[in-house]
C-alpha cells in the first residue's frame, strides 16, 4: 500500500499464496538478465537485503515506509538474491544451474538435439548432456534439509542418465517402425527429442532426489511473532510423505514446462513447411533458426507458469503425513524445491 508516495516494503511484493502472484514472482526470478550480475553485485544485493530486512524487523508491526527509489533498490536486490541463492542454505546456486539460466542452457542442448540426420552416437551424446544438466539443476535446487554423500549423488547420476538415455534411444528407434503414414511419422519424429526429455526428466528428478522420498524433508509450522509481526519457523521434524509430495510436484512442474515445447514448435514448423516457407539454398538453415527461436520462446514464456503451479513453500494437512504429525493443527509447510 502506498501512502503519500511512500511504500511499506515489509509487505511482500508478490502474493505467493495465489497463482498470479507466484507467476509474477517467477517471471522476475527466472529472468536471464539476473545472470549478468557479477559476484560483487550479488554480494552487495545480499548485504542490502539483510540491511533492509533488519530495519523491517526493528519496525515490527509499524511497517517500514520508504520512497520509490529505496523501494526499487530493495526490490532489485531481492530479485537478484531470490534468483541466485538457495532458499534453504542462503548460498549462491552455481550460475549454469539457476532457474534463470534454464532458457540459455537448454537452447544449447536443443540445438544439438535438432541437428539434421543425427547418428545414434549423436542422439546418445546430446541426451546424456541434457540429463547431466538436469541432474545438476535438480541437485542444486533440491530441498537441502536432506544431505547426500558424493557416492549417493554419483549413484543417482548414473541411474538417471542411463535410464534417460535408454528411453531416448528407444523412442528414436521406435518411431520409424510405427505402422503410420509418412506425415504422421514426420510429426512424431519432431516430438521424439522432447518426449524423451519429458519422460526422462521425471526419472531424473526421482533418481537425484530419492533420499527426500525415503528419509523425508523438514516440515514446519509458521508462527507470527507478537512483537515484530514477522513469520517464524517452528520445525516439527522430517516427513517422508512430504518428501514424496515435494518430488512429485517438482516432477509434474518439469512435465508442464516441456508440454508447450512438445506441442508448439513441431506444429508451427509442420505448418510452415507445408507452405514451403523454407525453400531456397538457405532453407535448412532458416528452418533450424526458426525452430530454435520457437523453442526459446516456448521455454522462456512457459517456464514461469509451469513452476508457479505449485508453491515452493508447499502446504499440506498433517493428516496426510505420518502419525506423529497428525496432532498438529493445519496447515504445515515444507520446501518443495524447484
Amino acid at each position: 500500500m502506498a501512502q503519500e508516495n511512500r511504500f511499506d516494503i515489509s509487505k511482500p511484493r508478490f502474493d505467493l499464496e495465489t497463482y498470479s502472484g507466484r507467476l509474477r514472482y517467477f517471471y522476475s526470478t527466472t529472468s536471464p538478465l539476473t545472470l549478468l550480475a557479477s559476484s560483487a553485485k550479488l554480494e552487495q544485493a545480499q548485504h542490502d537485503v539483510k540491511r533492509y530486512e533488519g530495519l523491517i524487523k526493528e519496525r515490527g508491526r509499524e511497517g517500514y515506509w520508504v520512497g520509490e527509489k529505496e523501494r526499487d533498490e530493495y526490490w532489485k536486490a531481492k530479485q537478484l538474491t531470490n534468483s541466485s541463492l538457495h532458499p534453504d542454505t542462503g548460498k549462491p546456486v552455481p550460475l549454469p544451474f539457476r532457474m534463470s539460466a534454464f532458457v540459455p542452457t537448454n537452447l544449447i542442448i536443443c540445438a544439438g538435439m535438432l541437428m539434421p540426420n543425427a547418428s545414434l552416437r549423436s542422439v546418445i551424446f546430446w541426451q546424456w548432456a541434457n540429463q547431466t544438466l538436469n541432474v545438476a539443476v535438480n541437485y542444486s535446487n533440491a530441498n537441502k534439509s536432506i544431505v547426500m554423500t558424493p557416492q549417493e549423488v554419483g549413484t543417482a547420476y548414473l541411474a538417471a542418465t542411463f535410464t534417460s538415455v535408454f528411453l531416448a534411444v528407444s523412442l528414436t528407434r521406435l518411431v520409424p517402425r510405427l505402422p503410420v503414414s509418412l506425415g504422421t511419422k514426420q510429426i512424431l519424429s519432431r516430438l521424439v527429442p522432447f518426449a524423451s526429455v519429458a519422460s526422462a526428466g521425471v526419472v531424473n528428478i526421482s533418481c537425484i532426489r530419492w533420499k527426500e522420498m525415503r528419509d523425508g524433508v523438514e516440515v514446519y509450522k509458521l508462527r507470527r511473532n507478537t512483537e515484530s509481526g514477522q513469520e517464524e519457523k517452528a520445525v516439527l521434524g522430517k516427513s517422508a510423505k512430504a518428501g514424496q509430495m515435494a518430488v512429485g510436484q517438482s516432477a509434474a512442474s518439469r512435465v508442464f514446462t516441456n508440454v508447450p515445447t512438445l506441442i508448439i514448435p513441431p506444429l508451427v514448423m509442420t505448418l510452415l513447411e507445408k507452405r514451403n516457407a523454407f525453400g531456397g539454398p538457405r532453407g535448412k538453415a532458416m528452418a533450424s533458426l526458426t525452430n530454435l527461436t520457437l523453442i526459446g520462446l516456448s521455454l522462456g514464456l512457459f517456464l514461469p507458469p509451469a513452476i508457479a503451479y505449485y508453491p515452493q513453500r508447499a502446504e499440506t494437512d498433517p493428516v496426510k503425513l505420518e502419525d506423529r504429525f497428525k496432532r498438529e493443527s493445519a496447515p504445515v509447510y515444507f520446501n518443495k524445491g524447484l
